[in-house]
């Protein structure tokens, strides 16, 4: 009977999924929500829905952020969580339950996501092993439960998706496959792209191993050009965002971004922290080795991936097995090097790699850490029927039950309470998320950030004693729509940042403005009279050329899927 069940296709992944609830248990508790570094969930995920109600897609000017002065975050900021947020937030779910939900389900598909390559290399059980190591990984909880580093953690569902569909291209070429590998690449951009950056560094290697294990002299380029293609048709899919961020960070000021506490050299690692503390915090972290948080690899992360090491270097050095040895060592090596980057004994490297330096915190290798650590626990079910054939099942199953029994206490946060969506975006909390990183992407044109909340459509008029009527004013998103009538001439100073392009037009003639100096607003001088001013936020042109490739690039993926799949149907 448990032969036959095993062999069932749907009872490894019921299994897992039946595994990984503990991961997710605090979440599926109503009402509670919990103390994270970045408490921004909320109000991104309701400037993304105003931006969707008020057509303003792709979302780049968020109206409230800024103390209300409003300032491009989407522009720079990756939406894709917030996206697949939005999904819950048109089913009816309150702001709480989406971020919640939201975190389900990258708990949930990340772990099959997993188990899809893990499984492919060698068995299910080997998956379902794999898929448990990677979403009981320590530095995950951290990430979801102490960090609220929603980003950083949905790249973890793209990692192993990238690995399998680019070894499943290079074993058997397709186009499907190619497309599936740049839309894995896209889902990475639009997630977090310092992880897109830094995953070059093993997806490189992989490619390269399976490129040599199914091809040979002379050795053809197509496979090579075709992934190369992939990649740019990737960028394709994420232009409207990806491009915006390659030529329009010089417009922000991104400098207080990697400088004092946030430069790269205060961030390492010890030897200790990585491998042998077992402390659990939801403080910050510091320089030195007393952060306020764990950056714990897990025991069974990296002993476990140490011993099968172990055994493929025998294997290599007794029976000269290159075929079977060198995939495990080559993913285990890779592990290893990505936990070296995260300590201070590589700072050569930071020097040298000088791109990576942008990604703030050396400890942020630990998820190419923790996903190659789990991606070669596909292999120890091997090891083990090699080693101890009828006693496998048994130790895989005691090795999983002790690594969910140590693990699973992580994935509760340290502080929490109930608390509701009226709660959140009202009052000092709703003051702390308007302000929270309000100098991440100010525009140049200002030279500080505001320091009290802006009025309602004018901030300041010179001369003061302008006697002046506002009335009937809209406001959306990315637009201002009111009449004002002044008796004097006047200079307006509205309460909205400068950023390009917003244009303005006064009784529907375009107008010109100026910006002032200290917080970057927009200012307008009007003669006596009655004015009606429309105010737009508009695309400049490397938007909406990233808007049009990438609307291009999904019309293309979305016929060239359903006509396969009219294909099949027929």
């Amino acid at each position: 009977m448990l032969a036959k069940l095993i062999k069932n296709r749907f009872f490894w992944p019921i299994l897992l999924l039946v595994l990984i609830v503990p991961t997710f248990t605090f979440l599926l508790k109503p009402g509670l929500y919990w103390n994270m570094h970045d408490d921004m969930q909320m109000i991104r995920q309701l400037e993304i829905e105003k931006c969707l109600y008020d057509g303003q897609i792709p979302c780049r000017w968020t109206p409230d952020l800024g103390y209300s002065y409003g300032y491009p975050l989407f522009n720079f900021y990756p939406p894709l969580p917030y996206i697949v947020g939005q999904a819950f937030r048109l089913l009816g779910f309150s702001f709480i339950s989406t971020v919640k939900l939201t975190s389900i389900v990258l708990i949930i598909s990340s772990a099959f996501a997993m188990y899809l390559l893990a499984s492919s290399l060698t068995s299910n059980l080997g998956g379902l092993a794999a898929a448990l190591f990677y979403t009981y990984a320590p530095y995950h909880a951290v990430n979801i439960y102490v960090r609220g580093a929603m980003n950083e953690a949905w790249a973890s569902l793209f990692f192993p998706l990238i690995f399998y569909f680019s070894q499943k291209y290079l074993k058997k070429p397709s186009t499907s496959s190619l497309l599936f590998l740049s839309l894995s690449w896209s889902g990475l951009l639009l997630s977090h792209n310092p992880m897109a950056m830094t995953f070059v560094l093993f997806f490189a290697p992989w490619c390269l191993y399976w490129y040599l294990k199914n091809y040979h002299r002379p050795y053809s380029l197509k496979p090579v050009l075709n992934l190369v293609l992939s990649g740019v048709f990737a960028l394709s899919l994420a232009a409207f965002f990806t491009l915006p961020v390659l030529f329009e960070s010089k417009l922000v000021q991104i400098e207080t971004m990697f400088q004092n506490y946030y430069h790269y050299s205060v961030h390492f690692i010890s030897f200790v922290q990585l491998f042998f503390n077992n402390f659990w915090g939801d403080g910050p972290s510091v320089w030195g080795v007393y952060d306020g948080m764990s950056f714990g690899i897990g025991f069974f992360h990296y002993a476990v991936p140490l011993l099968i090491a172990l055994f493929y270097i025998y294997q290599l050095i007794r029976n000269r097995d290159y075929k079977k040895s060198l995939l495990p060592l080559i993913i285990i090596f890779l592990a290893f090097f990505a936990t070296f980057m995260a300590h201070e004994r590589s700072s050569f490297l930071w020097l040298i790699l000088s791109p990576i330096q942008k990604i703030q915190f050396p400890w942020r290798f630990l998820n190419h850490s923790l996903f190659l650590f789990s991606l070669s626990i596909a292999f120890l079910p091997i090891v083990l029927k090699t080693i101890f054939p009828k006693i496998r099942l048994i130790i895989v199953s005691i090795i999983l039950f002790f690594l969910v029994a140590l693990n699973y206490k992580f994935f509760f946060p340290v502080t929490f309470g109930p608390i509701t969506d009226e709660q959140k975006f009202s009052g000092l909390a709703w003051n702390n998320q308007i302000t929270s990183g309000i100098y991440d992407y100010l525009p140049k044109t200002a030279s500080t950030a505001a320091k009290t909340k802006a009025q309602e459509i004018v901030d300041v008029v010179d001369p003061s004693d302008t006697e002046y009527v506002l009335q009937n004013y809209q406001k959306g998103t990315d637009w201002w729509l009111f009449n004002l009538k002044n008796e004097s001439f006047a200079s307006f100073t509205l309460s909205s940042l400068y950023f390009p392009n917003f244009e303005i037009t006064d009784n529907l003639v375009p107008i010109s403005y100026d910006v002032e100096p200290e917080l970057g607003r927009i200012v307008i001088k009007l003669d006596p009279g009655q004015h009606q001013i429309y105010l737009k936020f508009t695309d400049t042109p490397i938007r909406k050329f990233g808007n049009n490739l990438s609307l291009l690039a999904w019309i293309l993926t979305i016929v060239y899927f359903s006509r396969q799949i009219w294909k099949r149907k027929k």
